[in-house]
């Protein structure tokens, strides 16, 4: 399990990031959707804050980050990327059983993202 302490406010919350498919932003609340067992929570932390936890978590714990920021509100957990649309301008994340989310991303961002998961899991460029 990779777990990360996020202190935000009047909690601290324990977050399992093998089960958090996204984190999306409105300026200062940060949403994460985990998508294992369908609980999304809602933080009071930038998505800024946020990526700098899960950095220095990935780098404390000896784990592998497999997040990408997209844009200024949106963080992707790789892990859960089925297909990248660029004329629909969708990204779709599944946690391969029973859960499907599609995201709405600017075509110029899922066109570099697309060329960095070619490059990651293909040895493409």
């Amino acid at each position: 399990m990779n777990i990360i302490c996020v202190d935000s406010n009047d909690e601290l919350n324990l977050i399992d990031l093998d089960v958090v498919a996204c984190i999306s932003s409105n300026r200062r609340y940060s949403s994460i959707v985990m998508y294992i067992n369908g609980k999304k929570i809602v933080l009071s932390i930038s998505l800024s804050q946020f990526e700098d936890v899960i950095k220095e978590s990935a780098a404390k714990q000896c784990f592998e980050n497999t997040f990408t920021r997209l844009g200024s509100d949106l963080i992707v957990n790789n892990r859960y990327l089925t297909q990248i649309n660029i004329s629909r301008q969708t990204i779709t994340l599944s946690d391969y059983k029973t859960h499907v989310y599609q995201v709405t991303v600017p075509k110029r961002i899922l066109m570099r993202y697309k060329d960095f998961i070619k490059t990651t899991y293909l040895g493409q460029q």
